[in-house]
């Protein structure tokens, strides 16, 4: 299997948790949008970030229980694992294992020190070079 794997602890416990596949990648991203929905555009201000934390919670754990599935691809479906995880994993073992998937599955943009490297790479090559005459 290509997919890199990691050992995830919280509180004393263990699991693996996986990469998820270009497939599921999709499948997040289809996910995320379908989700994102629940929020309202308008109106009481408190209903939206009440409805925006819940949506957070669907996704990462989502994101978790499609790492976790990786590892018995015929065992419970991604949405058995997710009422799972979402049922007896603590949030903060949620955020924690989401962003582990989200950074093992490249799916997180550069930090801050790598793209500020990057960006000075990018200015000096933009910068053109003098030349010395030859005679």
């Amino acid at each position: 299997m290509f997919l890199k794997t990691v050992k995830f602890k919280f509180n004393g416990e263990e699991t693996i948790l996986y990469e998820i596949s270009a497939l599921q990648r999709i499948e997040y991203i289809g996910y995320l949008a379908t989700v994102s929905k629940e929020i309202p555009v308008d109106g009481d201000e408190a209903l939206r970030t009440q409805m925006a934390s819940i949506v957070g919670v669907k996704v990462a754990s989502r994101l978790v229980a499609m790492s976790l599935w990786q590892a018995n691809i015929n065992g419970p479906s991604v949405d058995e694992l997710q009422q799972q995880v979402m049922s007896t994993w603590p949030l903060p073992a949620i955020s924690q294992a989401e962003f582990v998937v989200l950074e093992m599955s490249l799916m997180l943009p550069p930090a801050k020190e790598a793209a500020d490297e990057d960006e000075s790479v990018r200015e000096e090559s933009a910068t053109p070079e003098k030349s010395t005459p030859v005679s």
